[in-house]
């Protein structure tokens, strides 16, 4: 049983997410654990969920409501950030929910080894049986989230000490955000413990960043990957070749999403086509799948190619 009697803090960015909004609360508040403050960030809203946010933080004294104009999720998360009371931090998106033993089970982990960082996994997880891991050391923490899935690349589903946060803030404007911060929240890990037990229920939401058409925002993955890429050659250069495949992850992504979505700009290409030829060759022995380094073989030759045959192979 957990020994902490230290108080987390939940931040739940929200943006038009009314239908989802009461499941959602309702996941948090009722946790096993109950020294827990509830902060719900509401960004700027067009529809009903400031009003249900404010319901529930008039009914329970754990809730706290901050309404902003709409600046998006990092802005969000980055005002929970500076009005946490609490001594562990997790985050839940609003159109997700927890299981009820969601934060005792993160606190169980934590507890087990006097860890930084707890994990659990997402319900559309492949099931495990494996017993929690320990990841000791700030290179070996690293490793594990560069290379696998263990370590989801996400800054929810997670338990984290606030102290981590000292002087880390999500990038205003910017998209995947999580990718901007999460390695750097590792770095300063004595030990992280990950749980394979599925605690958050992830939402795939049609209407989500994730699964929107291409934009030029999209392209924000490559600028997060290399910001990332440069970290771990100037502080884990052991670590480059796992960095440098990543870079091409997210080359990659940016390409099918294109395709996707019936867009081959010149513009974008040009910009993901010296990517190709630098950091390819990482990306071939790191542990994506067949169809993936095959993509990035015709890629390096012909970006538009590349995008033309993943459009008839996915048909």
């Amino acid at each position: 049983m957990y020994n902490y009697s230290m108080k987390v803090s939940i931040i739940i960015p929200i943006y038009n997410s009314e239908s989802q909004l009461n499941k959602c609360i309702d996941s948090v508040a009722d946790q096993t654990f109950r020294d827990i403050e509830i902060i719900l960030v509401n960004d700027g809203s067009t529809d009903g969920s400031e009003s249900i946010s404010r319901s529930y933080a008039a009914a329970d004294p754990r809730i706290r409501l901050i309404s902003q104009e709409n600046a998006g999720v990092s802005a969000a998360r980055n005002a929970g950030l500076d009005a946490v009371t609490g001594e562990l931090i997790t985050f839940i998106d609003s159109d997700d929910s927890v299981e009820s033993d969601y934060v005792e089970y993160l606190l169980e982990l934590l507890d087990m080894n006097h860890s930084d960082i707890a994990c659990c996994q997402y319900h559309d997880i492949a099931d495990s049986q494996a017993a929690p891991k320990l990841l000791n050391g700030p290179e070996a923490c690293l490793k594990e989230y560069l290379t696998s899935n263990d370590i989801l690349a996400s800054v929810c589903c997670k338990l984290y000490r606030k102290e981590l946060f000292d002087g880390i803030r999500f990038p205003a404007g910017k998209r995947f955000e999580d990718n901007s911060v999460l390695y750097r929240l590792i770095s300063r890990c004595s030990s992280i413990t990950v749980g394979y037990l599925k605690k958050y229920n992830y939402l795939d939401n049609p209407a989500s960043f994730v699964n929107e058409p291409f934009s030029p925002s999209q392209m924000d993955i490559i600028d997060a990957m290399l910001l990332q890429r440069q970290f771990i050659k100037e502080n884990y250069p052991s670590l480059l070749q796992h960095a440098n495949s990543l870079v091409i992850y997210g080359a990659n992504r940016c390409l099918t999403k294109m395709a996707d979505s019936g867009i081959s700009g010149n513009e974008y290409i040009d910009r993901l086509k010296p990517l190709y030829k630098e950091y390819g060759k990482d990306f071939l022995k790191g542990p994506s799948g067949r169809s993936a380094k095959n993509f990035y073989r015709v890629a390096r030759i012909s970006p538009k190619l590349a995008m033309r045959l993943y459009r008839l192979f996915r048909k």
